[in-house]
């Protein structure tokens, strides 16, 4: 198949992201005040990178399945990328603790909805280079979020008066 090593590579990168959401989880347990947006990060975390690694692996398993046939498989693949959305698009941006303002969720919401949009556009195309930024598009959003976690785990650390080395209890 072309590209079967970019998705594998996905693959072993969506694995690699939700497990590191576990670490940050194990490691770093977020105070009562920001446990709601830390619960977020790590279940959006998780469900992009396994979507990314489910549908990696999947679409090398998928051109042998339809008789290594390219366009079939690119479509089949980019319906599996847009699956994940209509199970959590409404769950994951419900007014909620873990939206400090209206206006944070109204920007997830549009997000969602155009990579939602624009991955169903590649169901209709089939074009395997529009599906490979597709992968790069959808590693960036859930690496952004990660990105996110790690930050709010470090100045947590870094705050004044906190001079121990070691991880905080969730009673702090």
């Amino acid at each position: 198949m072309p590209g079967e090593f970019f998705f594998m590579a996905f693959g072993g990168l969506g694995v690699s992201l939700a497990g590191f959401a576990g670490v940050i989880a194990a490691l770093a347990p977020p105070r009562a005040a920001d446990a709601a947006l830390a619960a977020w990060r790590l279940r959006n975390i998780v469900i992009g990178g396994l979507r990314l690694a489910i549908t990696g692996f999947a679409t090398v398993a998928l051109y042998t399945a339809t008789g290594e046939n390219l366009d079939l498989t690119v479509r089949l693949a980019s319906l599996l990328l847009a699956v994940p959305f209509l199970f959590f698009f409404w769950s994951e941006t419900r007014p909620g603790p873990e939206w400090p303002t209206e206006s944070y969720r109204h920007f997830a919401m549009t997000v969602f909805a155009l990579l939602f949009v624009a991955t169903l556009v590649n169901v209709v195309l089939g074009l395997l280079g529009y599906l490979q930024i597709l992968f790069v598009v959808y590693l960036f959003d859930s690496m952004s979020i990660f990105f996110n976690a790690v930050q709010d785990v470090s100045r947590r650390h870094a705050e004044p008066g906190d001079t121990s080395d070691s991880v905080r209890s969730p009673e702090s």
